[in-house]
């Protein structure tokens, strides 16, 4: 199974992925596969993203995570519409596929300076 970690504050998201799918075999199984995508592409774009500070490691198949911060107001906004569009992405995966992934999403209240 697929755990996802999904934490959102005012200017803050991070995410954490492990596991596997497990729904076929490797190299054809369509959940990991939209995880992957998912994931890959929100911390992607992400980390390029002007007033975004970003760091993210994969370290092995099956593990991802990233945290980004907004250093600017209007970056703000952006990381609210990358963890909308994350959750709602995960939600809709889990629903179908709920032996396959599991959705964790909390939201903190972060003291900002």
């Amino acid at each position: 199974m697929i755990t996802i970690q999904l934490v959102k504050g005012r200017s803050f998201l991070a995410c954490k992925a492990e596991g596997h799918a497990l729904f076929d075999k490797k190299g054809q199984d369509i959940v990991c596969a939209a995880a992957t995508i998912l994931l890959r592409t929100a911390a992607q774009t992400l980390e390029k993203r002007p007033g975004i500070s970003f760091s993210g490691e994969a370290p092995e198949k099956g593990r991802l995570a990233f945290e980004a911060k907004a250093e600017q107001d209007s970056a703000a906004a952006e990381l609210k519409f990358a963890a909308d569009f994350l959750r709602k992405g995960f939600e809709s995966l889990a629903k179908e596929f709920p032996q396959n992934v599991h959705l964790e999403c909390k939201t903190e209240c972060l003291l900002e300076e």
